[in-house]
């Protein structure tokens, strides 16, 4: 990724299997903790929504003991829709590679809505160059 926030993430004992593995639903956890991080707290975005797809390929493993580095960028905001590209780092490599898209919504009709043009902009700084 070239345009990306990054947050570190120490591994807790209890997400892990008894040879130190860390467990793979531990997974999309930490890709939720990033998103959080980029738009919730360093962004202060507060338009709730929801996550309507999310693929995960695991690449190496990842183990107890060592911080883990998650990395977001934005790959497209759509209308209603804003398309995450996430990878997950340690000890200098690559160990998880992540697409995660979530909708913008109106909590009380339930309905997508239509990505402000204030979040397009707080989003432009990660949005990763269009081929």
């Amino acid at each position: 990724m070239s345009d990306y926030f990054e947050i570190v993430i120490k591994p807790r004992f209890s997400e892990t299997d008894m040879r130190g593995h860390i467990n793979n639903t531990v997974i999309p956890v930490w890709l939720s903790d990033g998103r959080g991080a980029l738009c919730r707290e360093y962004l202060a975005i507060t338009q709730p929504w929801m996550v309507v797809n999310l693929t995960v390929n695991y690449r190496q493993e990842l183990l107890w003991g060592s911080p883990v580095t998650v990395k977001i960028a934005v790959d497209k905001i759509g209308n209603s829709s804003i398309s995450f590209a996430q990878e997950i780092w340690q000890k200098d490599k690559l160990c998880v590679q992540a697409s995660t898209t979530i909708v913008a919504l109106d909590m009380d009709t339930r309905k997508p809505v239509r990505v402000s043009d204030e979040i397009r902009q707080q989003l432009s700084p990660y949005l990763l160059a269009q081929e």
